[in-house]
């Protein structure tokens, strides 16, 4: 497995750390720094599983795959739909327009081979803000693996409208039990009020994660339906969001953490009573921290964008990004803060999902993958979702009157065709 590993300070690194733990129950695998990929093709192994996320630290893991990706079965975990940040990161700031453009023409064809152009050419546009699922830049990394993992319907359905032939399962983020601390010595220990409702939102502070947007929230409440709010990640001294708190009056309602150990951010979990993580734009990605934390038993408002958007509502509160942002994340505040009974459902129905997403379930279908990539299986799998899905598409299967009410005849043909078209594929490899 190629991945970055802790001690990185990288979500992915943490995910894949927590994943090898499960996996080795079902395959033997061999770790991996993205800076050894090319050995890792080399290395006489069945399968190479890579895990490529927006950050040009998984570079030499793309590299590499594009050289080998052919050679030998791959199987890549798509963390982030969009990578175009990493490419250009790794290319257009280090001067390799060049490879900018080669990569963009691989990933768009000639509409990316133009833009790119323009861009090196003339004064460059960051597409990857502005518009991230303009040009995202994955169709390259999708379009040399043997098969793609991805985490959410949503990233799921982006790659094959893209790449239609491409094997690509999804499989939920795994969700991690964590150490528990009884409640008031967590909060003891990160100095919190032992007497008020505690909301957290922990992980990268970053301006996509609009904590400002949060603290505005917090601001419309009345201090006594006010909860508690801890910043858990690293925020510079002059950062704008410690001089945000003071202009809106909330030095006594809120605190940074800093940046937090593992220990730490499952103290601060301990300690809380739900969560807030927000998140937009989004690059297709899966939040890790929202996983632990439902996971954990915390209700959670998340912004209404994404995967974030496939999160149960019986646990998660779900907030549009727009006009009405703000006023929103007041109301789901205020419901949480406020209604115990409706705090302790969401609480129940949270640590229920988490449940059912632990990491050996999760491993367990990385190793039908796995097996599948390793055995030349991967191909005729494709073939057969793409023709079911090409069926359905056009109406096989679904109730009408045209031909009968139920339309069975057609679910059943979708089968026997997908079927016969497997059996073709696998007998040509």
């Amino acid at each position: 497995m190629v991945s970055p590993w802790p001690p990185v300070r990288s979500g992915i690194a943490d995910y894949s750390s927590e994943l090898l733990v499960a996996l080795n129950g079902y395959v033997d695998v061999t770790r991996y720094w993205p800076a050894d990929a090319d050995r890792a093709f080399s290395g006489r192994h069945a399968v190479v599983l890579l895990q490529i996320g927006n950050d040009p630290l998984h570079l030499p893991s793309v590299e590499a795959l594009a050289r080998h990706g052919k050679e030998l079965p791959s199987v890549v975990v798509l963390h982030d739909y969009a990578l175009h940040h990493l490419f250009a990161a790794a290319y257009l700031d280090q001067g390799k327009d060049a490879e900018y453009v080669r990569e963009m023409e691989r990933a768009h064809g000639t509409r990316g081979r133009d833009f790119a152009a323009r861009s090196v050419d003339g004064p460059r546009i960051p597409i990857w803000d502005l518009d991230p699922w303009a040009f995202p830049m994955s169709g390259g990394v999708v379009g040399n693996a043997t098969a793609v993992i991805v985490h959410s319907r949503l990233v799921r359905g982006a790659v094959l409208r893209d790449r239609p032939t491409a094997r690509v399962v999804e499989i939920p983020h795994h969700v991690v039990p964590g150490p528990r601390t009884p409640r008031q010595e967590a909060r003891a220990m990160l100095g919190l009020p032992s007497d008020r409702i505690v909301a957290v939102t922990l992980g990268f502070v970053t301006p996509a994660k609009r904590i400002g947007k949060v603290l505005e929230g917090l601001a419309l409440l009345p201090r006594s339906r006010r909860p508690f709010l801890f910043v858990g990640g690293a925020v510079a001294s002059d950062d704008p969001l410690k001089a945000l708190v003071i202009s809106l009056g909330l030095q006594d309602d809120v605190a940074f953490g800093g940046y937090l150990s593992e220990e730490d951010f499952w103290r601060s979990a301990s300690a809380a009573d739900f969560a807030v993580n927000l998140r937009y734009p989004t690059m297709g990605e899966t939040s890790g921290a929202v996983c632990r934390l439902a996971g954990f038993g915390l209700p959670i408002v998340v912004s209404d964008v994404g995967w974030f958007r496939e999160l149960p509502n019986a646990f998660a509160s779900k907030v549009p990004v727009g006009r009405d942002e703000v006023s929103t994340v007041a109301r789901a505040l205020d419901l949480l803060a406020c209604d115990d009974d409706s705090r302790r459902r969401c609480a129940e129905a949270a640590a229920e999902w988490g449940r059912e997403r632990s990491p050996a379930e999760v491993a367990k279908r990385y190793a039908e993958v796995l097996y599948e990539a390793a055995g030349g299986r991967s191909r005729a799998a494709s073939l057969l979702s793409s023709v079911a899905s090409a069926l359905a598409a056009v109406g096989a299967g679904r109730p009408g009157e045209s031909l009968s009410r139920h339309r069975d005849p057609d679910a059943a043909i979708v089968l026997a065709v997908a079927r016969a078209a497997r059996g073709v594929v696998a007998t040509g490899e």
